[in-house]
């Protein structure tokens, strides 16, 4: 999907000679055409310099959004989340979730929060519901998208924090002249996900300014669980529990502290639960039923979004001009989860249990012993979610001419409110007391509408992003050298954070079943002063020099410098090489969010151990899971460097090839639970360094009930590959003019550590960490016809890992996706575009529990698209 003129080529033994005389061109402001009185410059993404030339010394794809069309995707995440340079996925709209309204992106598999994304060249906010980590980009309308420029390099030296692992530039409308108006519907071939979007643009311009403008709307229907084959529940009847999938634990069962086994609860008699009360042989004398939560869980949401748009440029005076940027959105998520789950402690005799299962019982056939009662609440309902995202964003700027120096300042503004309202939760102190008190009837004949009234709980949140940046700069031509004139550009930025995460008082105290929500909040101011230099060496080698200072009121601060080169031994052929140190500052809630509760999957293999079950067989659960903020934090320092090439082989056909390499240190991390269990096979129960695991009567043998992880600064984690492009266009042929693209990454290594300060290993080809991935077109055009077909390609991946040697185990298979449109272009100026996405219809690769990775793969199955454009 990445149609890109700059390609890049690296050798990994050459870099290191390369990168003694390489530079870093400042990064992005963002690609515009200069004036009318200097017309063959331009301001390349990657540099704030204008320059003659697109290629610079740092690499940048464009997608252009005529390809977008072809595709028939709908939104920003849509459109990026196939690419190539997305490595191993990332997060979308999933139903029920705290971050269900979110989407983002996630270069270099380094994780979103180090993507830094920009709007016309300045920075977004993070999301509020993300707690300021990663930007949302459900947040940005597509009908006012010019274009998305991606900067695979690093660019702290010019745009400050986040930017570590490169920059989405997301390019708006401008100077736009007529109208537009355009409807996309889509209909996938499996149930849910149906999907429509109708957008108008109109633009003016005249002999002072411009004006554009637009809105659009977009519906998109919920997936549920069941409506998929491989996530609905399989095993209702089954005898042993772990010949099911889709069926939980969390459903009517008595957990005993003394004897320290499961046993189903008299409640388990009834049709809600699976197989209308099947009991499961969990193994070791434990039994369990089960319930069914893909009956009613949803995994994405369903969507309505609106937007609208305004750009307006003036032209004040002959050296002096405004633009005026503004977008309002609407982004209306609904979530389902199946109903409340959750644990409370009961003294003896409170809980009727089924007999014949061992479990030890007075002579009413009530728990003897104390224990815990994993139940779920049917009976409330299913969790239902409605969030509410509003974003307005709004930029002035000023641009302008002064004897020889060229100047500007501007205001950019940014408020998102995200609010949400969940039903169906349940309050836990009432329903503890009504248990103490003997009032809650755990036998399946259940409890009336009064009783079932007084637990239910409705759940309110409110995140909040107040965000004001002013900026300032100027550029000139210092003095000349005998290869050209020395460029220079000095600025100056003053940000301000607000962000608040404000939560019902119940769910504050966490007293809630069924909710993993927390307040947090907190502010910060930044002030930053940078400069970048374009110094012409030769006539065909030029240096960029960048430079930033960032200070913090809340953590430090932090200098980043940039060096990179760009070379031209020939005409065609670009060399360019670039080294940059960048860092992230932690977020406001990764300091000061309260504690929150979470639902962790892990795999607990000691457990298994004991239980005698192999690791291969040891399948993954959910636990309970504490997670904890942490105000001593120290940000994350990085750099990043890139070899590459760049060779326009005949007028037609170019290729390029590139080495990078990405080092973090001092990674920002929840430590896992998965990774709290690798530390306590090697340290033992209760010696962890940071966090707790917590289980059954304090038994390093025991089941796990609880575990509390930290926020941490981790070691390092580091990461590189290859990125190779090949385009070749205009091939024409008595059948039409082809054309065919190719953007392919190859990660060489991914070495992070297997827990909090334990051994690095290099994880590239495991479960959701691909070792290869790539996107390749043809496209086709004769007359008024068009054609387009597409396919995108993820490597294989291993399925799990041996725990103690972390020899990767199993085989997950590679996919491939087929995606294909046909479009004809009327007489009456308008476009009609018929397509498919996913034409074979491949599913999500499944591991052996029919567990698939959200983050890298679809579900929409196959889906047909049209879409009508009309131009006036």
């Amino acid at each position: 999907m990445f149609a890109s003129n700059k390609l890049a080529a690296a050798v990994r033994y050459a870099v290191f000679g390369a990168a003694a005389a390489s530079t870093a061109a400042a990064i992005p402001a963002y690609a515009e055409d200069a004036g009318a009185d200097d017309a063959e410059r331009i301001q390349v993404t990657g540099s704030r310099i204008k320059r003659t030339d697109m290629e610079g010394s740092s690499p940048v794809s464009i997608i252009d959004m005529g390809e977008v069309a072809k595709a028939g995707e709908f939104s920003i995440a849509d459109m990026l989340r196939n690419s190539n340079l997305n490595t191993f996925g990332s997060f979308s709209e999933s139903s029920g979730s705290t971050w269900q309204s979110q989407s983002n992106i996630n270069l270099r598999g380094a994780g979103a929060e180090r993507t830094l994304v920009l709007i016309n060249g300045r920075r977004l906010p993070g999301s509020p519901t993300m707690g300021g980590t990663a930007v949302n980009l459900n947040t940005i309308p597509t009908a006012a998208i010019e274009r998305i420029e991606v900067l695979t390099d690093g660019a702290s030296a010019v745009y400050g924090s986040d930017a570590v692992a490169g920059v989405v530039n997301i390019i708006t409308k401008r100077d736009y002249d007529g109208a537009e108006i355009s409807a996309t519907l889509t209909s996938p071939d499996q149930e849910g996900g149906d999907e429509w979007k109708a957008h108008a643009v109109a633009g003016i311009t005249g002999d002072k300014g411009s004006a554009t403008v637009s809105i659009e709307h977009l519906s998109r229907d919920i997936i549920y669980q069941r409506d998929r084959w491989y996530s609905r529940a399989t095993g209702h009847d089954a005898t042993d529990y772990g010949d099911t999938t889709g069926i939980s634990v969390y459903a009517r069962n008595f957990l005993d502290f003394t004897a320290g086994q499961f046993a189903p609860m008299a409640a388990c008699d009834n049709e809600a639960m699976a197989g209308g009360g099947n009991i499961y042989d969990w193994g070791d004398g434990d039994f369990v039923c089960g319930y069914d939560y893909t009956s009613e869980a949803a995994d994405h949401a369903d969507r309505d979004y609106t937007a609208g748009y305004l750009s307006a440029d003036y032209e004040i005076s002959s050296d002096v001009s405004m633009n005026v940027m503004a977008m309002f959105t609407r982004n209306e998520t609904f979530g389902r989860y199946a109903p409340a789950a959750g644990w409370f402690n009961v003294g003896a005799g409170q809980v009727a249990l089924t007999p014949g299962y061992n479990a030890p019982t007075d002579e009413n056939g009530n728990n003897l012993n104390a224990g815990r009662v994993y139940y779920r609440f049917t009976d409330v309902g299913t969790r239902d979610t409605t969030v509410v995202d509003y974003t307005t964003d709004i930029q002035v700027g000023f641009t302008g001419e002064l004897e020889g120096y060229t100047w500007d300042v501007s205001y950019h503004y940014n408020k998102q409110d995200n609010q949400s309202t969940g039903t169906g939760y349940v309050h836990r102190p009432t329903i503890e007391t009504l248990v103490a008190d003997g009032e809650w009837n755990f036998g399946p004949e259940g409890n009336d509408e009064a009783t079932v009234a007084s637990i239910a709980h409705q759940t309110t949140a409110d995140n909040v992003m107040d965000f004001h940046m002013w900026n300032a700069g100027v550029s000139f031509e210092a003095f000349d050298l005998p290869a050209g004139t020395v460029g220079w550009y000095f600025g100056a930025e003053y940000i301000d954070y607000d962000y608040t995460s404000t939560v019902d008082a119940e769910s504050a105290a966490g007293e809630i079943i069924g909710s993993s929500g927390n307040g947090s909040g907190g502010s910060r101011d930044v002030t930053a002063f940078f400069g970048e230099a374009a110094v012409p060496v030769l006539e065909n080698l030029e240096l960029s020099i960048a430079l930033r200072y960032d200070d913090y009121s809340d953590f430090g601060d932090n200098v980043a410098p940039k060096v990179a080169a760009r070379y031209e031994p020939m005409d065609g052929l670009i060399v360019r090489a670039s080294y940059g140190e960048g860092f992230r500052a932690p977020a406001l809630s990764d300091l000061y969010a309260a504690d929150s509760f979470s639902a962790d999957d892990a795999t607990d293999y000691h457990y298994c151990e004991v239980q005698g079950t192999s690791a291969s067989d040891c399948d993954e659960e959910q636990y309970d899971v504490t997670r904890q903020s942490n105000e001593d934090l120290d940000a994350e320092d990085s750099s990043f460097y890139n070899i590459g090439v760049v060779w326009d082989v005949t007028e037609n056909f170019n290729a390029g090839l590139e080495y990078y390499n990405l080092e973090v240190e001092d990674v920002i991390t929840f430590v896992s639970l998965d990774a709290l269990l690798k530390e306590e096979a090697e340290v033992g129960y209760g010696n962890l360094a940071l966090g707790e695991v917590l289980r059954l009567n304090d038994n390093p043998d025991g089941k796990i009930l609880e575990a509390t992880t930290p926020q941490v600064n981790g070691n390092k984690f580091e990461t590189s590959g290859l990125d190779l492009t090949l385009n070749y266009h205009g091939l024409a042929t008595s059948f039409g003019e082809f054309g065919s693209n190719l953007d392919l990454t190859y990660v060489l290594n991914y070495d992070d550590e297997e827990y909090y300060d334990g051994p690095v290993n290099d994880k590239i080809g495991r479960n959701g960490l691909p070792e290869m991935r790539f996107t390749w077109k043809v496209d086709w055009e004769m007359n008024n016809h068009s054609a387009y077909i597409s396919a995108q390609y993820i490597d294989s991946q291993a399925e799990t890992e041996d725990p103690e040697t972390y020899e990767q185990i199993g085989h997950l298979g590679s996919q491939t996706t087929w995606d294909a449109s046909y479009s004809y272009a009327t007489p009456w100026n308008a476009t009609a575009t018929m397509g498919v996405r996913n034409l074979t219809d491949r599913d999500p690769i499944l591991d052996s529990n029919l567990q698939y990775d959200s983050d890298l793969y679809s579900i929409y199955g196959r889906t047909y698209f049209a879409t009508y454009t009309q131009k006036f």
